[in-house]
């Protein structure tokens, strides 16, 4: 009997052991799945085809950029395909540069002239500092850098110039 005394501690040591090493394995693990597919690129404004960029507009540009438009201006709360794309936007005939936004000056001279009025400097520090790299952005265009003069994306990109 003394002999068994002196196993129990032992078999007991043992046994927590491996109780403890099976719950540390986990015993029976369900097969880890394989992580899911990277989600495809998103097309390029560039490459898509018109109903694409029509649906690209509608549920991505339009929201992002009336969000901006009116935190900048309350008035564009209510903006919609028409504010930039004019009346031809209703039928689909308008066209990039759109006469029916505001011409701007066609020099730099003159831009400099043009933006002396607070307003149109208001106006040209807002379109250049927020709504110029928010657009390239979603268009995935790299924006216009006056200093280097490259880039894709600019204002005459939605904005006429004086002829």
């Amino acid at each position: 009997m003394g002999s068994v005394l002196r196993i129990l501690p032992t078999m007991r040591f043992y046994s927590v052991a491996l109780i403890t090493l099976l719950a540390a394995c986990g015993g029976s693990q369900p097969e880890a799945k394989a992580p899911p597919p990277p989600a495809p690129a998103p097309t390029a404004y560039k490459d898509m085809n018109l109903d694409q960029r029509k649906e690209f507009m509608e549920k991505v540009v339009l929201p992002e950029m009336k969000t901006t438009f009116a935190a900048f201006e309350p008035k564009f709360a209510d903006m919609n395909c028409k504010s930039c794309h004019g009346k031809g936007a209703e039928d689909g005939s308008f066209e990039m540069p759109s006469a029916e936004l505001p011409v701007l000056p066609n020099t730099p001279e003159k831009f400099a002239e043009y933006a002396k009025d607070p307003e149109h400097a208001r106006w040209s520090k807002f379109m250049v500092e927020e709504v110029e790299p928010k657009m390239a952005n979603l268009l995935q265009l790299k924006p216009f850098d006056p200093a280097t003069k490259t880039g894709e994306f600019s204002c005459m990109a939605c904005h006429t110039t004086e002829k």
